[in-house]
Parts: C-alpha cells; structure tokens; sequence
C-alpha cells in the first residue's frame, strides 16, 4: 500500500497505512470465500444453492446486529485489540468451516465470521486517522479502499481455481489461515499504530469520562444521521450495478451474460483505478463536498444513459468505465467528511455507525432489484441505480455535514 501515498510520509506512517490496508484486503476477501466456494458445497454436501446461499445473509446480519457495539467498543478500549481480535475471529472461524464439512457448522462460522467482519471499519479509521497526519488522511483512506477492493478482485481469482485444485475444504481452511497470520503480523508490527482513543487523551482513565459515555448520543446528530442516510444511498446505488447489472444488461442491450461479466468486471476495475486519485485529490483540493457532489452527479448520469438502452456496446462500456471511476474517485472525500464529523475519541462510533447504513442498504435493495428483474424491468434496474445515486449527492447537499457532532 504505501506506493499509494507520498514520499513525504514518515516511516510510521507507511507502516500504518500498509498494515491497516492489508488487513482491509484479508477482510474483503473474506467477503467472497464462502460464496466462491459455493459451486463446491453443493456438490459435497447435497444442499441447495438457496440453503448455503444462508449462510452469507447470517453473515452480513451479524455484522448489522454487531456494528455500532463494535465501534462504540473500539472506542472505549482501543482499535488495536479490537482489530486484531476481529481478523482472529475470522480466520478462526473458516478454519472451523474448513476442518468440519457440516452444513450447520458452515452457517455458525459464517454468523462469527460476521461478527468479526464488524471491525474494520471503525476500528481502520480510528487508526488511520491517529497514525497519520491529517493533511496525508486523503491518501491514507484511498489506500484503505484501494486494499479492500483488490481483495474483492483477488478471491475469485484465487479460490476458484484453488478450489478445484485441492478441494473447498482445504481452499477454506487456506483461507482462515490467512486471516490469523495477517491477525498476528498486526500484532507484531502495530507497536507503532495509534489509535483515535489513545490520540486524543483516551486511555484506561476514558472509560470514566462522561464525555465517552455519551458517545452513543453521537449517533443521533445531525450530522451523522445524514451520513447514515447516505451511506444506505450509495450502497443501495452499487448494489444495482455489482449484483444486478449482469442480469439487466442482457434485457436491455441483448448481449450474452459473459459480456455482461466483463461490463461489470470493467466497473468494479475502474473503481479500484479511481480511488487512488481520490485521496491525492482530496489532499490536494480540500474541496470534498464538491468531489462527493460532481462523482454522484456523474455517476447518475451515467446509469441514466446506461438505462435508454439507445447506445452501442462500446459506449455502454465507456459510460461504466466514467460512472466505475466515479465510484472509486469519491470515497476519500466521503471519509474524510466523516472523519471530520466525529468529535475527538469517537471515530469507532461514527464510522460503526455510518457503516450499518451501507450494510442495510446492501441488504435491503437486492429485494427491489429481484422484483425488477421479475417484472422484465432490466432498464428500470439502471434507473433506480440512478436514483439512490442521485438522493446521495442530494443528502450531501444538506447543511450539517462534515460538523462536528456534539454529544
């Protein structure tokens, strides 16, 4: 990760970034083992793609159930340890699903697991924005992203073939070995880390100061409500487009699904490109409320456009290829924003917070995604992708965020 950032960043700084990048990268690889390996399952144990298809919905629920405790907790106890115990809990957890080839085994690592997938994202940025100066948190956040999303890129390039060479148990339980090494390196190397309790005064005394036990009544400001609010935006936009895309673009454009794999293949490479930029230009132009607004109202047009159905494959490319970048090239300036919002000790709480509202909007919106798909509404897919992409540029519109919130 640090080839991401500036020369200019001190030794501890690049080993913050690199560390916490590439803990972001084990966790969204882990997002994909369970269902990259779901060809394999099925075929093993005799169960039907909807039943293990269950076991990602308890994961993402027990990440919904457990992300605000886990940022309130990051804290009042540190990121460190959270973090470390978080990627344990994982790794732990396909190692189990691994070893024990049973399907109700699978369901209850997969519950775990998500429970561990809650803490990266307080517990990352209340690091990040502790460990590294605040004029290099635009670089900083972009690398964090950046990490995630080639995670999202590596898993099925890597456990597919993994699987068919070795077998999914083993494929798994690789996996799960993956995630306690990367636990154990940030355990080692992350002397270094600070964290956003520690920073600001925090520490064992914290735990007594009034001003921490009011940190849930941060939620509850203006500021982060609207934060919530555009996060189940802009979740509920990328789903349209990262789940469903594949489908609608067969109904609306009569190419074949492989096609319709490299048009999303193209979206998802074009957002991991611009997040990189993002964070230099973030640091560089310190206008964010502009950056998030143009990429949104980029973005929506593009998904317009994609919906007439009146345009030529390579034009259809080129506008998933703008509306991908769009994607990638605002997420330094959403963070930053955020980071920005939270008073001093309570970035866990903020980004927990914020981060339950894309896991409802990245939960919720697949059921009206289905219906369009249903109905034969394929155009309508990219319309309402539009739609949740242009009420999240509206919600940054509204006065109130990137305030501090007060308790």
């Amino acid at each position: 990760m640090t080839s991401a950032v500036s020369t200019s960043l001190e030794p501890r700084e690049h080993t913050a970034i690199w560390l916490i990048g590439s803990g972001h990268l084990v966790s969204h690889f882990y997002h994909m083992v369970l269902p990259m390996m779901f060809p394999f399952v099925v075929k093993d144990l005799g169960v039907s793609v909807t039943e293990i298809a269950f076991s990602m919905t308890l994961y993402f629920v027990s990440t919904a159930i457990v992300q605000v405790p886990i940022g309130l907790l990051v804290d009042r106890v540190g990121a460190r340890l959270v973090l470390v115990s978080g990627m344990a809990l994982m790794g732990l957890a396909m190692l189990v699903a691994g070893l024990i080839p049973d399907y109700y085994v699978i369901l209850a690592a997969a519950f775990v697991a998500g429970i561990g997938n809650a803490v990266f994202h307080p517990a990352d940025f209340s690091i990040l924005s502790a460990s590294v100066r605040e004029s290099h948190h635009g670089r900083a956040f972009a690398s964090h992203t950046f990490g995630g999303s080639i995670g999202y890129a590596a898993a099925p390039a890597v456990l597919v073939p993994l699987g068919a060479l070795v077998g999914w148990q083993t494929a798994v339980i690789l996996s799960g070995l993956l995630g306690i090494a990367m636990a154990i390196v940030i355990a080692l190397f992350g002397k270094s880390l600070r964290d956003e309790n520690v920073a600001t005064g925090g520490g064992k005394d914290e735990a007594k100061d009034p001003a921490k036990e009011g940190n849930w009544r941060i939620m509850l400001t203006r500021p982060l409500i609207l934060f919530f609010l555009f996060y189940v935006a802009t979740s509920a936009s990328g789903t349209g487009m990262t789940s469903f895309a594949i489908l609608a673009l067969p109904l609306v454009y009569d190419v074949t699904p492989e096609i319709a794999g490299v048009f999303v293949t193209c979206f998802l490479t074009a957002a991991i490109v611009g997040s990189l930029p993002g964070g230099w230009l973030a640091d560089w132009a310190r206008l964010e409320y502009l950056v998030v607004v143009a990429c949104f109202l980029v973005l929506a047009g593009c998904l317009v456009l994609l919906g007439t159905g009146a345009f030529s494959i390579w034009l259809v490319f080129a506008a998933g290829l703008v509306g991908g970048c769009m994607r990638g090239l605002y997420n330094a300036s959403r963070d930053i924003l955020v980071r920005r919002s939270s008073p001093p000790g309570s970035v866990g709480t903020a980004f927990g917070f914020v981060t339950l509202g894309y896991t409802l909007g990245q939960g919720g919106t697949p059921l009206l995604y289905g219906w369009l798909m249903d109905s034969g509404l394929g155009q309508e897919v990219f319309y309402a992708s539009a739609l949740f992409a242009f009420i999240a540029m509206l919600i940054v519109l509204i006065p109130g965020q990137g305030q501090k919130a007060k308790t």
